[in-house]
């Protein structure tokens, strides 16, 4: 973009300079009274006052450092509420509340040194938003305020917001900041106004996370006086918000004598280059100006980009929203006080920037400020409309105007200038008309200043304790937080052997405690047994009984050990007689399956969501598929010998019983994770208590792997030992217990053969089965009354065709109960008898060896990795307490601040504001754990 160069007066005429670029609103400048560039003649007598000042450009950007000595004068003549004699100068002092009241003095100065220690985070402070329209004269009055001036090389400065922080230091200093709160994301077309919308407000920026967010410093100017240097910093930093993808270094300028001036330059025009070929338009990132210095007021404000309804460039049309909305966003801050300038050079009615305020109903906390007064066309019904809104009776603000002329090569022309101005003393810069002087309390900028810091004082002064419980709260949050990342102690190797002892200690005596192995037991390994003796093999005896429905029998309630099924829909109960109805009729028949006593829980339940809520886990399986008489028929003829008639092959028996117990691999599975999980939450529970100080260090992690290697090692060598026990049981069928045998295969046999009688008998008669009895559902008299009944039917139907199938059957399930027993046995006494005690055996010396801890005198490297926490936890430590130190140095200037309003009205009754004042001093007798420092008191 081309700058646009002003209209200058030489030698008694007009000169326009490159006005290619003129926009509307300069043709209309150039029509009426222009701008002298003239020395000012101050015809009135004033104090002598020093000051450095460099011009501004109305339409131009660049910031410049102001510095300004007060005087006496000043202090006597300014009237806080602005009612304060014109005849006093107005180049006073940039402190502007000198001579303004103590208590305003302070509280200001409290409010600066807040906002130096950048509490904005925690509370919101009161702040400055400088808005306009385009040409509108804020640029000269940003600079008037400050002391600094924009870039005005090609209005880049526009094109970014800049937050402009100016304190009190003993020496000069002017650093510059990239603050980067977006991320530059170009869609991959050109950007119209559909791209803008409620949730996409700056295209091609999106907002980043607030972690991801980022305040670079560019440049430190440390010399006041080198205005071109300032100017060329801060063209310099904006130009790099402007080109995001190249790394913000490339555009920090060479210093003079750094390098050759041919260097320099070069470098000069390769910034240059990327500025008239900026990647972006514009950037809400912000450009942080920090400037500090003797006898510099306390401001923090925000320049934006001014305001405008029609781009210069089509293409460019989404700016017009887009620089609406930074506006907006930035009134929209409660604690914000507008200030909007007004040219009075250009018609009220259409401006854009009071438009946004209007709707954003935040003209009570606005400030208008007239700009550019010498250009007041020369009209004689031209004032009226100004008239009427210094009155009050037109465009309406909540605090009022001000009128500011703001003419000259630098600011310290500009300030005798705007007086002579005002005062009618100067020679051709244009006549300043009568009709004003009722309102002659508003002119100038020094006593815009003046208000300006009475209105922040009053603001900060309201919202004090408000601030004050929010510095507060953030500081107990902060010491919650750094009792997770306590210092090291002072003895490092011996806390670690104390945390060791204790754990090592804790781990022997639990995992060898009776509560320890009961709770393992009662979750666990009754579960296994229910689970693995829950598949032993079922088999359907209604083979041949005239019945359409098949019935399953898994007939547990009547065997040595139970085995629960899954519940299923039930069939209507059909008694065999009409006598003898069981009492107790829980076994229902399902499509012909008879099934055992269903629990009042699944068999199957979910796996825990904690290992001491005692709930059973999930088994894996549910067993093979049941087998028929017939089927067992099948294997016997094929098996069968010739000339060996009745004779039963043991070939028949393996293969049955291998295919129920090659099912026990799963829950087999199950039993050791459940185990394992069982103990590991246990031995890092124990961990976990016994570091609790050292959560954070690289001794507790490295425990951690340990303990975790520690608890798979074991687990790794139990799998071997139970799976070569799983792997013998599967290859053949073999036992020494003849005794058990028997008595599962006799029991076996009796429920197999009496519920293959009743589906034979009632097959006979012609009835329809609905449910058999479980053996120890019936007392002995009705135990009885069945086997007469029994024996008097059988009598009818003779000997049944699968005796020999039975048997078989029979012989399976009950070598399966011998066999699912004793693997049970041997799985369990493994984990109490083995794996537990080898746990407590060598748990004593394994975390000292892995840990390098066994040396008589532990070497200091190793001491140093294992208290080490690691760069982020070591860096948030810092920021906490950095954070907590400027916290506290804000805590103790509330405090003092709220102690001397005390005392003042204490000591007068009344003060600036009795009631705030009292109200402000209630709040010290909560605050008695801080003190005042030297640092924070102000």
């Amino acid at each position: 973009m081309a700058p646009r160069i002003k209209q200058e007066p030489v030698g008694g005429r007009t000169v326009t300079a490159d006005a290619q670029s003129e926009a509307p609103s300069d043709q209309v400048v150039r029509t009426r009274h222009v701008r002298s560039a003239a020395p000012s003649i101050a015809t009135r007598p004033r104090p002598e006052s020093a000051a450095s000042f460099h011009e501004v450009d109305d339409a131009g950007d660049l910031l410049i450092m102001l510095q300004v000595k007060p005087t006496p004068k000043m202090e006597t003549d300014l009237d806080p509420m602005g009612s304060q004699s014109v005849h006093g100068s107005f180049i006073g002092p940039t402190h502007a509340l000198r001579g303004m009241g103590q208590g305003l003095k302070e509280i200001n100065d409290a409010l600066g040194e807040l906002q130096a220690r950048g509490i904005q985070h925690v509370a919101n402070l009161p702040e400055l938003v400088l808005v306009g329209d385009q040409s509108s004269g804020k640029s000269s009055l940003m600079s008037a305020i400050a002391g600094l001036r924009l870039p005005r090389s090609s209005g880049t400065c526009t094109r970014c917001p800049i937050h402009i922080r100016v304190s009190r230091a003993d020496e000069w200093s002017c650093r510059v900041y990239l603050k980067q709160d977006y991320d530059f994301r170009p869609p991959g077309h050109a950007l119209t106004k559909r791209d803008v919308t409620a949730n996409n407000k700056f295209p091609p920026w999106v907002q980043l996370d607030p972690n991801r967010r980022s305040r670079r410093e560019f440049k430190t100017v440390r010399d006041q006086f080198d205005s071109e240097e300032i100017e060329t910093v801060l063209r310099c930093a904006q130009v790099a918000i402007l080109n995001p993808t190249t790394p913000f270094q490339f555009f920090i300028p060479k210093l003079k004598g750094d390098v050759s001036e041919a260097t320099r330059e070069r470098h000069l025009e390769q910034v240059h280059q990327k500025e008239e070929r900026s990647e972006a338009q514009f950037s809400p990132n912000t450009v942080a100006i920090e400037v500090k210095g003797p006898d510099l007021a306390d401001l923090n404000f925000y320049d934006l980009p001014g305001v405008f309804m029609t781009s210069k460039r089509p293409e460019d049309s989404f700016l017009e929203k887009v620089v609406q909305n930074l506006t907006r966003e930035y009134i929209s801050r409660p604690s914000a006080l507008i200030l909007c300038a007004v040219p009075m050079n250009q018609d009220t009615e259409v401006s854009l920037a009071l438009k946004i305020i209007r709707e954003l109903k935040a003209a009570n906390r606005c400030i208008g400020v007239i700009t550019k007064a010498d250009l007041l066309p020369k009209d004689d019904h031209a004032p009226s409309t100004w008239l009427s809104m210094l009155d009050g009776n037109a465009h309406e603000t909540g605090l009022g105007y001000f009128i500011t002329s703001r003419q000259g090569n630098d600011l310290e022309d500009q300030n005798k200038m705007e007086e002579a101005f005002f005062n009618r003393t100067a020679d051709n810069t244009g006549h300043w008309p009568e009709v004003f002087d009722r309102f002659k309390e508003k002119f100038g900028v020094e006593k815009l200043k003046a208000f300006l810091s009475l209105k922040l004082g009053e603001k900060f002064a309201t919202i004090l304790p408000e601030v004050k419980q929010k510095v507060d709260n953030r500081l107990q949050t902060i010491d919650e937080q750094l009792k997770r990342f306590p210092d090291p102690p002072p003895n490092p190797e011996m806390e670690i052997m104390k945390s060791l002892a204790e754990f090592t200690i804790r781990v022997k005596d639990r995992v060898l405690h009776q509560d320890f192995m009961n709770i393992w037991h009662g979750l666990f390994a009754k579960q296994f047994k229910r689970n693995i003796i829950g598949m032993k093999p079922k088999f359907n005896v209604r083979e041949h009984a005239k019945s359409s429905r098949p019935v399953f029998i898994d007939l547990d309630g009547d065997s040595p050990v139970s085995s629960p099924t899954v519940r299923k829909r039930p069939a209507p109960v059909m008694d065999l007689t009409s006598q003898a109805t069981p009492k107790r009729p829980r076994g229902q028949q399902v499509n012909g399956i008879v099934k055992a006593e269903t629990p009042d829980h699944p068999v199957f339940p979910s796996t825990p969501r904690h290992l001491r809520t005692m709930t059973p886990a999930v088994t894996p399986t549910r067993g093979p598929k049941s087998k028929t008489l017939m089927d067992i028929r099948n294997l016997i003829n094929r098996a069968a010998i010739p000339g060996q008639p009745d004779l039963v092959s043991s070939s028949v028996h393996e293969p049955l019983f291998i295919e129920a117990a090659k099912t026990w691999g799963p829950h087999l599975e199950w039993f050791m994770n459940q185990t394992f999980s069982f103990l590991q939450a246990e031995v890092f529970a124990i961990l976990e208590a016994a570091f609790s100080h050292f959560k954070n260090r690289a001794v507790y992690k490295e425990s951690l792997e340990h303990m975790n290697t520690f608890i798979e090692n074991h687990k790794r060598d139990l799998r071997d030992q139970l799976m070569l026990i799983y792997k013998l049981e599967t290859q053949r069928m073999f036992t020494t217990d003849d005794e058990s045998l028997k008595r599962n295969k006799a029991a076996e046999l009796e429920i197999l053969v009496r519920h293959r009688n009743h589906f034979r008998i009632a097959a006979y008669n012609g009835e329809e089965l609905g449910h058999v009895p479980k053996m120890d559902e019936l007392n002995d008299e009705e135990l009885k009354q069945e086997a007469a009944r029994m024996d008097k039917e059988l009598k009818k139907l003779g000997p049944d065709q699968f005796e020999q199938e039975l048997a078989v059957a029979a012989y399976i399930r009950g070598y399966y109960l011998t066999a699912a027993n004793r693997f049970v046995d041997y799985v369990s006494i493994h984990v109490m008898s083995g794996l537990l005690p080898q746990v407590a055996s060598v748990i004593e010396t394994y975390l000292h060896k892995q840990l390098g801890l066994t040396s008589s005198a532990t070497a200091q490297q190793v001491l140093q990795r294992l208290m080490s926490e690691g760069p982020e936890i070591e860096q948030k430590r810092e920021d906490l307490r950095r954070e907590k130190a400027e916290l506290n140095g804000a805590m103790d200037i509330i405090v003092n601040l709220e102690r001397r309003d005390r005392e003042q009205a204490a000591q007068h009754g009344h003060g600036p504001d009795a009631s705030q004042a009292e109200s402000m001093a209630s709040l010290v007798d909560r605050t008695s754990d801080y003190s005042a420092t030297q640092s924070g008191d102000v």
